[in-house]
């Protein structure tokens, strides 16, 4: 009896030791491994690329900017827009007939240039000159108003520039009447206490007046908001 309990219990220690070599050469468990495998870090990082596999093309089309900061194509040349009623040169045409006013009511700020010397300095120099030689030349004045008058009609000038010598022509007018008084009553020796407000208001009022037109045509908008002469230089011209 101790004999075959010892063969059974040696041939147990057999067979589990060959189990066990059995499990150790042929590795774990098909459900050990793949639990093994799911744990593992994925090494597809580290492997070489196939040189088979070709590049995708890019499709990333980042965005281009193909506007300036005025809103127009970068590529497009910009063009400079003139602006305005009167354009480019028109504008310096449509001051030039107003110097026939300047001229011809120079005499009127005779006390505002004693009072004001700067402005006395800048008479002289600018203004000054050009009264005297349009003095100097007999009917000269009658010229040049009858070349504002009637040249830029000839000359096919712009309705503008047309409209501006005719605004000028009707102010020298205006002034004229002022003049004719002063003429008649350079006689009299009244004092000046009555000439010189008589004489300041004229200067005051075709000054504003011309310092008005040359800058808006110098803005390029018309200067059409004197009353009564733009009216009448208006209709003067006609519609075209």
């Amino acid at each position: 009896m101790k004999k075959f309990c010892s063969r059974i219990l040696l041939l147990a220690m057999q067979f589990s030791h060959s189990n066990s070599f059995a499990f150790t050469r042929a590795g774990p468990s098909p459900l050990v491994q793949g639990a093994a495998t799911k744990c593992m870090p994925s090494t597809r990082l580290l492997e070489k690329p196939d040189n088979n596999e070709k590049d995708e093309p890019n499709t990333d089309n980042s965005f281009k900017n193909e506007f300036d900061i005025f809103g127009q194509p970068k590529n497009k040349p910009r063009q400079i827009v003139d602006e305005g009623d009167i354009r480019g040169a028109d504008r310096i045409k449509s001051c030039i007939p107003y110097v026939l006013v300047l001229i011809d009511g120079d005499m009127f700020g005779k006390y505002i240039y004693e009072r004001i010397p700067p402005l006395g300095t800048l008479d002289y120099v600018l203004l000054r000159p050009i009264v005297e030689g349009v003095q100097a030349v007999t009917f000269l004045s009658i010229l040049l108003f009858g070349i504002f008058a009637l040249g830029p009609r000839f000359t096919n000038q712009p309705r503008e520039v047309r409209f501006n010598a005719q605004q000028a022509v009707f102010l020298d007018v205006a002034i004229l009447f002022p003049t004719l008084i002063a003429e008649s009553v350079a006689e009299a020796h009244l004092p000046r206490a009555i000439l010189e407000p008589a004489a300041n208001f004229v200067w005051y009022a075709y000054m504003s007046v011309t310092v008005y037109c040359v800058i808006s045509n110098l803005r390029g908008k018309v200067p059409n908001q004197i009353p009564f002469f733009s009216a009448m230089a208006d209709n003067a011209i006609g519609p075209f």
